[in-house]
């Protein structure tokens, strides 16, 4: 082969991997944007479930721009299913890219299915109000002593143990109501599109472990989830129980009353 024929060759060769790179990265490109999606998907669907701190789309956005990337829509629906959808900028032109996340069906089954709409019980053996209203919406139950703890709904344990809250002002002013820190476990609700999170308080160090349960573990409505107990400030045996929109124990925003009924 002559030397001008090898080097047109080279030269046609080159031309020809020239379309091929830049197919190439673009699809890298695309495919990373669909991987911060399913990331920033992920995130939000996490935040809905409780696991993570801040709202859905707050933490869906922080992690997009962590990829160059930001959020064209964010919402969450249904049973806590999150939807996003990414847009960056490419030297390609814009790239979009969507994605999903929410409960696996089993999870599904449990917040919504498996109980019919309305289906709350009474979260203690013992029926009985020990105290009424107070700090907003939260009531104390009461309890049999080293009875069982029921969960009021189907739902999903989000956080289990010793609440970190230290020692409240009652029990400065009762030195002899403190037993410690208080042990609690929170669920998470889904009642008709709308998330509801439950605790018990004052619960017996280490039950919730004991009966084979700890965050992540699904419940359905009644099923034993903790064992009274008298941990944190109490001046006797009762659940100290709250209903939020939040996963938090120290907020009790919504009254327990018209859904688990009288005791």
């Amino acid at each position: 082969m002559s030397v001008p024929a090898m080097a047109a060759c080279v030269v046609v060769a080159a031309c020809l991997a020239l379309p091929v790179i830049g197919a190439s990265a673009a699809i890298e490109l695309r495919v990373g944007v669909a991987a911060a999606a399913d990331a920033a998907a992920l995130a939000a669907a996490d935040s809905t479930a409780g696991f993570a701190e801040g709202g859905p789309c707050e933490l869906a956005e922080r992690l997009a721009q962590t990829r160059a990337a930001t959020v064209e829509s964010c919402g969450v629906t249904g049973l806590g299913e999150a939807r996003v959808v990414l847009r960056a900028a490419t030297p390609f032109g814009q790239v979009r890219a969507r994605a999903r996340a929410g409960p696996d069906p089993e999870l599904a089954a449990v917040l919504g299915s498996d109980d019919p709409p309305g289906r709350w019980v009474w979260p203690s053996t013992q029926p009985g109000i020990t105290q009424g209203h107070h700090l907003d919406f939260a009531l104390d139950l009461a309890v049999v002593p080293g009875g069982p703890l029921l969960s009021p709904r189907g739902g999903i344990i989000v956080s289990a143990g010793a609440d970190g809250g230290g020692m409240p002002a009652a029990c400065r002013e009762h030195p002899d109501w403190w037993r410690g820190p208080n042990h609690t476990v929170i669920v998470r609700h889904e009642d008709a599109g709308r998330v509801i999170f439950s605790s018990h308080n004052h619960i017996e160090p280490g039950s919730v472990e004991r009966l084979g349960l700890g965050v992540g573990s699904r419940v359905r409505a009644g099923q034993q989830i903790a064992t009274a107990g008298m941990s944190g400030c109490t001046s006797g045996p009762h659940t100290h129980f709250t209903m939020s929109t939040r996963p938090s124990n120290a907020i009790a925003d919504i009254d327990p009353l018209p859904l688990i009924g009288g005791p």
